[in-house]
């Protein structure tokens, strides 16, 4: 009979035959990110330095912007008087008996003196600041204005696409012969739209003023409209019951109808032997409306 091995060996056994094993489980290395050939970064391309490029700087935690204190529109807080009447010097007093009142007079001694050296000290580091921004500026500026004005490279001349003299030295615009009739037929159009657009005004205005006399602008009017309307049978005594008005006075003309009136085709015989003076009448007073230049009733 074979010996059994102890169970500690048959899970020491188990765990190196899976899988898993033969991956490391722990490591101390750091685990280098994967790039796909497919990622620009795949392959490593040097970036040149930029000459007035900020490098990105890891600051922890956030800071507050910091106050101007030599604003232009501030008092000067470098000057005499200002030092004198925001740091006063000490009053002499005699030497104190207890050491707090020494310490605390050093302290206080000591807060005059730093706030008096940080004053001094920011004032001078703006002007060193104003003075270098003041010197780049003008550099910047000169330079500018040397390569603005400088000669065209011989590189520049040789490498330029080829141009005619003539069409360099051509700045005036082509020959218009006709623009002053051009013109002149422009303003025509445009005066006969502005007087259509006021004959078109004119229109609207009268035509509300005409059917002004219809409007409901006091209580009695919309009391006696609102009886007038909202009775038993709005449309017509002969009507009863019926609730559209369509169904009332039929359908409205259409096209057809309309075409079927004009060339005296009617199917209806009250329609067809009428005449055409209810056509005429129409005509007459459309034509006494241009005349007059008004509508009528």
């Amino acid at each position: 009979m074979r010996p059994r091995l102890p169970r500690n060996s048959l899970s020491s056994i188990s765990r190196c035959s899976s899988p898993s094993f033969s991956s490391r489980a722990f490591t101390v290395s750091a685990r280098r990110p994967f790039i796909g050939p497919e990622n620009p970064k795949f392959i490593e391309i040097p970036m040149p330095r930029q000459r007035y490029a900020r490098y990105k700087k890891d600051i922890k935690g956030t800071l507050p912007p910091p106050r101007n204190i030599f604003h232009p529109r501030a008092p000067n807080r470098v000057d005499p008087n200002y030092l004198a009447a925001t740091i006063p010097e000490a009053k002499s007093r005699p030497e104190p008996l207890d050491e707090r009142t020494a310490w605390r007079r050093r302290l206080a001694t000591t807060r005059r003196k730093n706030l008096r050296e940080g004053l001094l000290g920011l004032h001078k580091r703006k002007l060193r600041q104003d003075t270098v921004r003041e010197s780049k500026t003008k550099a910047k500026r000169k330079d500018r204005e040397i390569r603005l004005r400088a000669s065209q490279r011989e590189d520049d001349r040789l490498t330029s696409p080829t141009v005619a003299v003539a069409l360099q030295n051509l700045h005036i615009g082509l020959s218009d012969p006709n623009r002053e009739a051009r013109v002149a037929e422009k303003l025509e159009k445009f005066k006969t739209k502005e007087e259509i657009k006021r004959e078109q005004r004119k229109d609207a205005l009268f035509n509300l003023y005409m059917n002004a006399r219809e409007f409901i602008t006091t209580e009695e009017q919309l009391n006696e409209e609102i009886e007038k309307i909202f009775i038993q049978s709005p449309f017509g005594k002969d009507q009863k019951g019926t609730e559209n008005i369509w169904d009332a006075y039929g359908s409205p003309p259409t096209v057809q109808d309309m075409l079927q009136t004009v060339n005296g085709i009617q199917k209806s015989a009250l329609e067809y032997h009428r005449g055409p003076a209810h056509i005429t009448g129409k005509r007459m007073k459309k034509i006494a409306e241009e005349l007059t230049g008004g509508k009528m009733d």
